[in-house]
């Protein structure tokens, strides 16, 4: 592979002008060596592993655009966000934006105006997609979490294996790129033949944390445990527990707080935007210590000193285990993933996996009911995603909320809708009268507080909203109100009721679906493709269940899983430590006559021997078995009893 120095010298020094690091890490300059040098690439990097920067730091060298495919709203804004901080050109197309804002958007990217463009893959299905390629400079394709192109993966997206179809027209021009932290072999082969890569570049770190100490718990008494980790663990930093479910992360941060005194907070989709902004911030920042969240905290998040992530319920698949479990411990440091386990756990795992893929005759009714919704009549097509209450569906097709989310996400995996869960709330405003007639509004109104409402609206929105709904992010119009929501809501209420200058509306945490094609009377299923994609995650399952009830090594079973062979045992794992000591036939009457020896006083490796008359390899083995069982300390030359 030959590449052009040169211009991997210009990345190195972006590396430093943009990010502030002298150097890459490890993997990452060989995968953005492979990008300078046109090759298409894969990147296979543990969660933490900096994947970002091998597609970041060449968009800002390489001489086009570079348009970066990511599956999550909310995470594509964030990265925006903070390419933006950086001084970097960045800039993405989603359904949280009007119409007019993506043109414009795209006419920008046609100047040059951007290194970076973040979008869904779906996308690139649109029409106008398909009209303004052609006229982007396009020189790189970055398609985040690849994993989602798999029918064999963990989060299968049926739209992601439309991006090279949608880019026929470019795909032999461009540069691609595929990144995933959680690839198995056959995952990996398929990305591959999705993407049409032919000897293609694949950059792997491997699965190996050595600084992380694996360790599962089998107990009926989950809470009591949970309490009893956390005291030990707290001492040494930052943690992160996933309860599971919206009840789980209330009660046991309540709890955490109440009986340890540990600063916690819960985090999940029924709080407030903003409130989930600032507790996810005041965690990074160290403010807040333990956050005990839903798997929806920690995407896009850096913080590299977590010591430890405990998971309250089981995962139902060791690639989402692995990707949550390695928040912990990324700056290198000793850190501890724990899982909390009891065997009822995994018979409600199976039971709602089964009961996540409904009826072909519940999927169709949901469907239909979806389409009344939405006003569609058979042979209608959508343009637009839209807003939809899942509390209004739930009552129109009189069925429970678990199916008709159930039955949303299985429509979204069979290509049928296009579903996003999660938006940040955005105020559209669209002024019905003309600027002038503002201007003079603003300064005739003699309730002040009214004409600095108005001003201040007005300049925020600007002539972009004159002709048609302008929406910016709800929290952004609130900060410059310094207003509450409530009071926000009202004074816009008041423009547009009372002195109808102008509407608004507000789009919130509702998702919103677009139907993909047409309306069908009928969806053409077959019982064999609902069911392929449920039993590929019962055994997914199978396989966490395994990485549970395994007595070897667990970093072996996780790094086998991924696709490793030749792996040397961690060492340093619960089964690991528990084999030794078994190795080591420590005795009970060992421990106390060491406790009694070492309690007054600390002593030499040579008097320990001689007070037991030990080898010289026996005492060295058993001594290290107790340092790291945190029973002995040790101190230069002498040895002592920890506290218990």
């Amino acid at each position: 592979m030959e590449f052009d120095s040169e211009l991997f010298s210009k990345a190195q020094q972006s590396l430093e002008q943009y990010w502030g690091f002298p150097s890459f890490r490890s993997g990452q300059d060989d995968a953005i060596k492979s990008v300078l040098a046109g090759q298409n690439t894969m990147v296979l990097f543990p969660t933490g592993g900096g994947k970002s920067l091998c597609y970041q730091v060449p968009a800002t060298v390489l001489g086009g655009l570079t348009v970066v495919i990511s599956p999550l709203v909310a995470l594509m804004q964030d990265q925006v966000q903070q390419l933006n901080d950086r001084g970097i050109a960045a800039t993405f197309v989603n359904s949280t934006i009007s119409s007019w804002e993506i043109e414009q958007r795209f006419a920008n990217a046609r100047n040059g105006m951007y290194d970076l463009l973040y979008c869904s893959p779906e996308r690139l299905q649109t029409d106008l997609w398909q009209a303004e390629m052609p006229k982007l400079n396009i020189d790189l394709i970055a398609i985040d979490e690849a994993h989602c192109i798999s029918e064999w993966g963990h989060d299968f997206r049926p739209s992601y294996r439309e991006i090279r179809p949608a880019l026929k027209d470019i795909a032999d021009e461009i540069t691609w790129m595929a990144l995933t932290a959680t690839a198995t072999p056959e995952v990996r082969d398929d990305i591959q033949q999705s993407l049409g890569f032919e000897d293609s570049e694949i950059v792997s770190k491997g699965f190996e944390r050595p600084n992380l100490k694996w360790w599962v718990t089998s107990t009926e008494q989950k809470q009591q445990k949970l309490l009893q980790a956390v005291k030990k663990a707290a001492g040494r930093g930052s943690g992160l527990i996933y309860g599971g479910t919206r009840k789980n992360c209330e009660e046991l941060s309540q709890q955490i707080t109440q009986r340890l005194g540990i600063n916690t907070k819960a985090y999940h989709a029924g709080i407030e935007t903003g409130d989930r902004k600032e507790i996810q911030q005041k965690w990074i920042t160290g403010e807040i210590p333990l956050v005990v969240a839903t798997n929806a905290f920690g995407m896009g998040i850096d913080k590299a000193d977590c010591r430890y992530v405990i998971h309250y319920e089981m995962p139902y698949s060791l690639e989402s285990y692995y990707q949550e479990a390695g928040r912990a411990g990324r700056d290198g440091q000793e850190s501890f993933p724990l899982l909390l386990f009891k065997p009822s756990d995994a018979i409600i795992a199976e039971r709602r996996i089964k009961d996540s893929y409904p009826e072909k005759e519940q999927l169709q009714h949901v469907y239909d009911v979806l389409c009344d919704h939405l006003n569609l009549a058979v042979g209608s097509a959508m343009e637009e995603s839209e807003e939809v209450s899942i509390k209004k569906l739930k009552k129109r097709a009189g069925s429970s909320k678990r199916i008709i989310r159930s039955s949303l996400k299985v429509l979204k995996q069979l290509g049928i809708i296009e579903l996003i869960e999660y938006i940040t709330p955005q105020i559209g405003v669209q002024f019905i009268t003309g600027a002038d007639y503002i201007r003079d509004k603003i300064e005739e109104l003699e309730n002040r507080k009214k004409s600095h409402f108005l001003d201040t609206l007005f300049r925020q929105y600007s002539g972009e909203a004159m002709g048609e709904m302008k929406y910016l992010k709800f929290e952004y119009i609130q900060r410059k109100l310094n207003l509450s929501p409530n009071a926000v809501k009202k004074g816009l209420q008041v423009l547009q009721d009372h002195d109808q200058m102008l509407k608004f509306e507000l789009i919130g945490e509702l998702p919103l679906v677009r139907l993909v094609d047409e309306r069908q009377s009928k969806l053409q299923l077959s019982k064999k493709e609902l069911e392929k994609h449920r039993n590929s995650l019962l055994k997914k399952l199978d396989y966490m269940k395994g990485y549970i009830e395994t007595e070897g090594c667990r970093e072996v079973y996780i790094r086998q899983y991924f696709g490793e062979e030749k792996v040397q045992e961690c060492g340093h794992c619960d089964n690991c430590l528990s084999n030794e000591a078994q190795e080591i036939s420590v005795s009970e009457s060992d421990v106390k006559r060491l406790k009694e020896l070492l309690e007054e006083d600390g002593k030499t490796f040579n008097e320990i021997r001689a007070a037991f008359d030990w080898s010289e390899a026996r005492a060295k083995q058993l001594l290290g078995y107790l340092i790291r069982e945190e029973k002995v300390a040790a101190d230069k030359n002498q040895y002592s009893w920890q506290l218990d």
